[in-house]
């Protein structure tokens, strides 16, 4: 059962790049900073609400472009008929209650980025930079990052609290978990010397711990 689930993954995996790209445009609308005072929130200038549970903030230097892009991804990951109503009204609730945010920067050293680790009390799962966002190519790998970074955000801060039996992050704990385990050849709390012959996930980032690991796959 649980190989089987993998095998929907990987075919999820496969196929979901085709459908972003065919993707149609959302109307969305960039407005100043909502709350240009948090001190969490004060770097950017550009805000976009999504569907009333996922916020976008973004520095000046990113483009509208971008931004609008980012904003159609989420859209789309969340609304997959485009009704304008999010699929599933648990997860549109949890991410509400969470106050999910990605937030865009203009680079890896910008200092927008401490305050939101620092001070931003809500969901915050991974982050956007400039040069990860191609509207041109959304979804490609290597080019356009928003597709897996907002997806990570939406699983963590929404998935996994309301689904944990299928998405828990801990050892032994979900059927992703253990999807996970098979798919590395065995469960490795740490990044093994070298993965076994049979493995066919395989992350090598030496800071990312299991759970880390398991929002990855």
């Amino acid at each position: 059962m649980h190989l089987k689930h993998y095998k929907l993954q990987f075919l999820f995996t496969i196929i979901f790049p085709l459908f972003i790209i065919a993707q149609n445009e959302v109307c969305f609308e960039i407005e100043p900073n909502p709350n240009p005072l948090d001190l969490a929130l004060s770097s950017f200038s550009k805000y976009v609400n999504v569907l009333d549970c996922f916020h976008i903030y973004a520095e000046s230097s990113i483009s509208d472009a971008k931004v609008l892009h980012a904003a159609s991804v989420a859209a789309e990951l969340l609304d997959n008929n485009e009704d304008g109503i999010v699929d599933d009204p648990l997860l549109e609730a949890e991410l509400q209650s969470a106050e999910a945010m990605m937030p865009l920067f203009s680079s890896e050293w910008s200092p927008a980025m401490d305050d939101v680790w620092d001070y931003y009390d809500g969901c915050v799962s991974a982050a956007l930079f400039n040069n990860e966002i191609d509207p041109s190519q959304p979804g490609h790998w290597g080019d356009d990052a928003s597709v897996e970074e907002i997806l990570h955000t939406i699983n963590a801060c929404g998935h996994v609290e309301i689904y944990p039996g299928t998405f828990s992050l801990w050892p032994n704990s979900s059927l992703m978990s253990d999807a996970m385990d098979i798919a590395r050849g065995g469960q490795f709390i740490n990044i093994p010397n070298q993965y076994p012959e049979e493995a066919w996930y395989h992350y090598d980032d030496w800071t990312c711990d299991y759970e880390c690991m398991a929002i990855e796959y």
